[in-house]
């Protein structure tokens, strides 16, 4: 599905992330973890991005991406768009997607590649969905935990969830796991992973490193599913 909008709401999730959001058209239903291209004007030429959908299917009235920003040239236009900027959407597309398939999951992500992970745990907790899910989510500092507030409101209200964040440049207040997602981490936490399928999403390096975890766990890579997300 194709269609012009326009920015309805910008939404700060850390000093360097953003939401943005568009009204949800009619007809436009999507799985979550899928993607959408996005088109902006960057000095009046039209530039087309495609981005994870942030949202879950279960929020009838918005769709949103969200984006670390950077320096770089479409990053920095999105940083300028302002509320009732122009934008087309074309979507949605891929299959690195969890409607509750499978009774035991294992997600592995680092920073904004949180966003396909916040669809698909929202839409669980919505609908109920009973599949057993360990979240682990590797950041630099707590200050740098995109929707922390909402993954802790959305843990509570999913008994059959259960996230762990990680960070590797902690405060000495910090009182959950230190340090880089890596072997005896997954271990630890998930120690049944011979009984999980797996879903792994985030920058390259990120996506290879606990690729390699995995297999060294001895899963087998039709129980793995991964994305990366290259940088803007």
């Amino acid at each position: 599905m194709e269609f012009e909008t326009s920015v309805d709401e910008i939404i700060k999730r850390t000093h360097d992330v953003k939401s943005f959001r568009f009204k949800r058209p009619g007809g436009f239903d999507y799985d979550p973890g899928q993607f959408f291209f996005v088109t902006i004007l960057i000095g009046g030429e039209k530039t087309t991005k495609h981005f994870t959908i942030s949202s879950s299917p279960t929020e009838n009235k918005f769709i949103e991406f969200t984006k670390r920003i950077t320096d770089r040239e479409f990053s920095a236009a999105l940083d300028k768009l302002r509320v009732g900027d122009w934008a087309h959407i074309d979507g949605p597309y891929g299959n690195f997607t969890f409607k509750g398939e499978y009774p035991r999951v294992g997600m592995i992500t680092g920073g904004i590649g949180i966003t396909p992970f916040r669809s698909m745990i929202k839409y669980c907790t919505d609908k109920g969905i009973k599949s057993r899910i360990t979240l682990l989510y590797g950041n630099r500092s707590e200050e740098n935990i995109a929707f922390k507030e909402e993954l802790d409101r959305i843990e509570k209200e999913n008994g059959s969830l259960r996230i762990v964040h990680a960070l590797s440049r902690p405060d000495e207040g910090w009182k959950g796991k230190r340090g880089r997602i890596d072997l005896r981490m997954v271990r630890e936490e998930i120690p049944d992973c011979d009984e999980h399928v797996f879903y792994v999403c985030g920058p390259p390096s990120l996506v290879t490193d606990c690729v390699d975890i995995l297999k060294t766990l001895k899963i087998p890579d039709g129980k793995i599913n991964k994305e990366d997300f290259p940088g803007y």
